[in-house]
């Protein structure tokens, strides 16, 4: 009977075994879980940006195997006072703090950094429903605007929203169910950079009216399908997604001719990203809505983006593309003379349309905008470029002349505007996407400059005809602007965004 007990002392508790197991469990997964929290709350803001400029097609997940790539030179190259000497430079540069000498803006940056941005309410045009204006959900679409004053009141800027596209129907679908596919998700917006109300940001253009068109169509506001209708005309508002973009356009324009803009003396359309390319598509349209104006240009900010291969040789983009032209029937409202010459697909390139625009363009743009290189160039399914993307350092010479060559392939695409007496542009030197909606970009104490001028300046002096010199203005090569340096964030996916201050 004593050995019995002995036995029974002796043998393991297994329910505070189970019991001490339990809650070493929990609390490892509730560690891991604050842990996740911590580092999203962290990154918000980047996470937001990148989730928001993300192209449709998930990194175009198709993409073949390796080939080899082509090795251009890199030039040997002085300028702004600083020497570079191939990747070594690149590679070395990363290491060293842009510093605020003649090429960065000094001074204000404290004042500039306590403005607060003007938010705007929304204003959703009901009415635009019933003639079949609609986001990609069915509802109707809608603006932000900010009335002018003094003596700028019958001026207006008016600025398209960025937001990549949507090239299958379920792609689009699911589209519809955020901001950029529906009115529904649309909260007021905060107006920065070219739409500032400061004076100090925004000097040119503070007091004009100013709008922010929201894009929920997916094609750049140019989707053209037809609806379903009934017998008598009436459209059906069935399930969708509509793809209706070129209506929206149209409606918005209406909706901002009959709110005073047709007495407009001066006006700007411009956009970024797929708002800039959006400008570009409706640069002469715009010009067309607005006979009585004295000045009408347009201007596109990371809305050029360039016909070119993979670093691998594929046609990735284009496909892409022409994806989205097919699926929304863009190609009924591009440029008739460009479609007369080649593919609908071609003609929503921005650099197949340039010679058959007659409106004044400005072309704003990093040269090695992050936005095109990873989804454009470095097309990577294989996880050749992590290492590249997160540390410039770590990237081969190869790699080097593939993001040079970017730039050369850009700037090829742009002589057409370098060369023009109507058009200009502002091309630095840094892998920045959209910068004119941004204080820290578009007139901020650290915003990129090309003779010591910012892009407000430059888009400034070339809209108001101030300068008589050229207003093709293009930086030298990366990394030789200290405003462009190697920015290490924090991990995530990989990404050229690393290489930019946003």
């Amino acid at each position: 009977m004593e050995l019995k007990r002995r036995q029974t002392a002796d043998a393991p508790n297994w329910a505070t075994w189970r019991r001490d197991v339990s809650g070493m469990l929990v609390f490892t997964f509730v560690f891991l879980l604050g842990s996740l929290i911590v580092i999203l709350i962290w990154n918000f803001e980047e996470l937001q940006g990148v989730l928001r400029l993300l192209p449709a097609r998930e990194s175009f997940k198709d993409a073949g195997d390796a080939t080899s790539v082509g090795k251009p030179t890199i030039e040997e190259e002085v300028a702004a006072g600083a020497g570079i000497v191939g990747a070594e430079a690149l590679k070395d540069k990363k290491k060293q703090k842009p510093e605020n000498d003649g090429t960065v803006g000094g001074g204000g940056e404290a004042n500039l950094a306590e403005l607060e941005p003007l938010v705007v309410d929304l204003t959703i045009l009901t009415k635009a429903a019933d003639i079949g204006a609609v986001c990609l959900d069915g509802t109707p679409p809608g603006y932000h605007l900010h009335k002018g004053s003094g003596a700028n009141a019958n001026n207006w800027v008016v600025f398209l929203e960025e937001g990549a596209w949507c090239h299958s129907e379920e792609n689009c679908k699911q589209r519809s169910k955020t901001n950029l596919g529906s009115s529904k998700f649309m909260k007021p917006q905060k107006f920065d950079g070219i739409l500032s109300n400061s004076e100090q940001v925004n000097p040119d253009f503070f007091n004009w009216n100013r709008v922010f068109v929201r894009y929920c169509d997916g094609a750049s506001f140019s989707g053209n399908s037809s609806l379903p209708a009934d017998e008598k005309g009436n459209w059906l508002q069935l399930k969708g997604p509509y793809y209706r973009g070129e209506s929206i356009w149209e409606a918005i324009i209406a909706e901002l001719l009959s709110n005073g803009m047709v007495k407009a003396d001066k006006a700007l359309l411009g956009g970024c990203s797929a708002g800039g390319l959006s400008s570009i598509l409706h640069c002469d349209k715009f010009k067309a809505a607005l006979p009585g104006a004295k000045v009408v240009k347009c201007m596109s900010d990371a809305g050029f983006f360039v016909d070119m291969p993979t670093y691998k040789g594929e046609n990735k983009f284009g496909d892409y593309f022409r994806d989205i032209v097919n699926l929304q029937r863009v190609g009924d409202g591009l440029l008739k003379e460009c479609t007369k010459e080649r593919d609908s697909a071609d003609c929503f390139f921005p650099q197949y349309l340039l010679p058959h625009i007659k409106t004044p363009l400005f072309i704003v743009n990093g040269g090695y905008d992050w936005w095109q290189m990873d989804n454009i160039v470095t097309v990577d399914t294989l996880g050749e470029w992590n290492a590249c993307k997160n540390d410039a350092g770590s990237c081969t010479d190869e790699q080097f002349s593939t993001i040079q060559d970017y730039r050369t392939k850009l700037l090829e695409a742009l002589k057409p505007v370098e060369d023009s007496q109507k058009d200009g542009m502002f091309i630095d030197g840094c892998f920045h996407h959209c910068q004119t909606s941004r204080t820290v970009f578009w007139n901020g104490p650290q915003a990129p400059r090309i003779n010591n001028k910012t892009a407000s300046e430059a888009l400034g002096d070339w809209y108001f005809e101030r300068l008589t010199a050229t207003d093709a203005a293009i930086d030298c090569r990366y990394p030789c602007n200290p405003a462009c340096g190697f920015f290490n964030r924090s991990p995530g996916k990989p990404s050229f965004r690393k290489w930019s201050r946003t």
